[in-house]
């Protein structure tokens, strides 16, 4: 298993943008300060997301290098673009995106992807097979180059739920496509009833990725204030949290930990575990120390310093 940290913790709004706030050097040493080995680069500017990612190969060429000289490997690169898209144009455009990420992952020795399902949940049934199709054309790409594609549900994609989700990946049962298991969406992933030990054991042998942070039950009343409250009450708003000190939120990690054992989850070279905490960038470094921890004592078996 390689525990890596997830570049998005570094995210600020500057004026209408979203940045790390930081160079990305520093956001990579950063990294490395926290003491992890493993880095998954996510932002709009690199490696990008919904968009053509812009970088030349000379530019992708120095972040490889800049990784390196930080003293880390790469996990994952994080991305996104909308192969469930109902608009044919925009979906077939999205298959064209991924086709240009998956080379500057070769140029990188990337090997794995984080994604999302993307989509609408007003047209679940056409999202799937708008998905499906891109799929299809996608992952002999993924298995011809040796690759991975690890997928989420994440809160307001066309599928939320857990069992969904997998099914897809079931399906293809395709070693180049896994799922991933976001933590902190584990309440969107059942409708409330966070029973991760359930899930988890539905994933099975298709689990090979985990974000992980902490949230509040959302479901709950004033876990997250939202207003207009309607917005709460008609299910129009999505709202989650990615708390990167795990304990303080609802989320039962003395279960889900146990349930990753069961399954071998540490035990296995191709699996992941991405601390993926937002909102509180001044606190990433520390949380991110005592994530690390907490994570090889029970899914490694190592005492933490």
């Amino acid at each position: 298993m390689k525990i890596t940290f997830d570049t998005s913790a570094f995210w600020v709004k500057e004026g209408s943008r979203i940045k790390t706030g930081m160079e990305f050097e520093e956001v990579y040493h950063k990294v490395a300060e926290a003491g992890y080995e493993y880095v998954s680069p996510y932002d709009l500017y690199f490696p990008g997301y919904w968009k053509r990612p812009k970088a030349t190969n000379a530019e992708v060429a120095w972040h490889a290098k800049a990784i390196e000289r930080a003293g880390l490997k790469i996990a994952s690169l994080t991305t996104g673009f909308r192969l469930a898209d109902t608009d044919e144009f925009v979906r077939q455009y999205a298959v064209d995106c991924w086709k240009r990420m998956i080379e500057i992952g070769e140029q990188m020795g990337a090997q794995v992807f984080n994604s999302e399902l993307g989509g609408s949940r007003a047209t679940p049934e056409l999202c799937e097979a708008k998905l499906m199709r891109s799929l299809d054309e996608l992952l002999p790409v993924f298995e011809r180059k040796g690759m991975r594609l690890d997928i989420q549900a994440h809160p307001d994609d066309f599928y939320e739920r857990n069992d969904d989700t997998v099914d897809i990946i079931r399906y293809y049962d395709s070693s180049s496509f896994a799922y991933i298991y976001s933590i902190p969406h584990t309440f969107h992933y059942d409708e409330g009833v966070g029973d991760v030990k359930r899930m988890l054991r539905y994933a099975g042998k298709h689990l090979k990725h985990i974000l992980v942070a902490d949230t509040y039950d959302h479901t709950k009343l004033f876990r997250n204030n939202i207003n207009p409250p309607a917005a709460f009450w008609n299910g129009s708003i999505r709202s989650h949290l990615h708390l990167g000190e795990l304990g303080v939120g609802d989320i039962p990690f003395d279960d889900l930990f146990a349930a990753l054992r069961e399954l071998g989850f540490g035990e296995q070279e191709d699996t992941i575990a991405n601390f993926n905490p937002l909102g509180f960038p001044e606190r990433a470094v520390i949380d991110g120390r005592q994530v690390k921890a907490r994570l090889e004592k029970e899914l490694l078996g190592e005492k933490a310093p």
